[in-house]
């Protein structure tokens, strides 16, 4: 069972922390969809929510907004 202890956010998405039965763990989304996975959208087994409150705002200032081109 997961208890969601924080929820970290800017422009380009949200991460959500949790407490879970061997640590903490954290669950990043993004307001547009990524054009390819990363492998650290879902990371667990963080010692403490220091830890991977830490590594989530990391992951949120990495979301880069996806340009779109314009037709013409």
């Amino acid at each position: 069972m997961r208890t969601l202890v924080d929820l970290l956010d800017n422009d380009q998405g949200y991460v959500r922390i949790y407490a879970d039965l061997v640590g903490f763990a954290y669950e990043k989304s993004t307001y547009t969809p990524p054009t390819i996975p990363d492998l650290f959208d879902r990371m667990s087994g963080y010692e403490s929510i220091a830890n991977a409150r830490e590594a989530a705002a990391l992951q949120l200032l990495n979301v880069r907004r996806i340009k779109r081109r314009r037709r013409r």
